[in-house]
């Protein structure tokens, strides 16, 4: 299984699954024009990832880390479908480490960051980025 990388766009952020550690990454500014149709290819990942390598429990361990900017209601709502998912796949067994970075002064990405943490019952470690 290789990994996962799409590259950032003025609309979408950079995504970056990396297979050997276990860790998949959102960077930037996530506004697509149609989110489902931006993020299927990462939703069709962690399934084959799940398949692959948590069924076979060769991982024991998944890392997110969430470094947004900015992120729309179509990603937010995208976002809930995807800790679902890792939620699943911590339920399997997986230790999963959800990383939320956010800029101090940004304290509306930081509350979304609690809503989510809570609403889908994963906790977050909150990470402050001071620029």
């Amino acid at each position: 299984m290789n990994s996962l990388k799409i590259e950032a766009t003025t609309f979408t952020p950079e995504i970056n699954f990396d297979i050997e550690n276990n860790t998949l990454s959102f960077l930037k500014v996530s506004k697509p024009a149609n989110a489902i149709d931006f993020y299927k290819p990462v939703f069709e990942f962690i399934d084959n990832f799940e398949k692959s390598k948590v069924k076979s429990k060769i991982v024991k361990e998944l890392i997110l880390d969430f470094n947004f900017d900015y992120f729309n209601t179509a990603t937010a709502k995208i976002l809930y479908e995807l800790l679902a998912k890792i939620k699943n796949i911590k339920e399997q067994g997986v230790g999963i480490i959800i990383n939320w970075y956010y800029h101090f002064e940004d304290e509306d990405l930081l509350e979304e960051g609690h809503i989510m943490s809570e609403a889908i019952d994963l906790p977050f470690e909150f990470k402050i980025i001071e620029e």
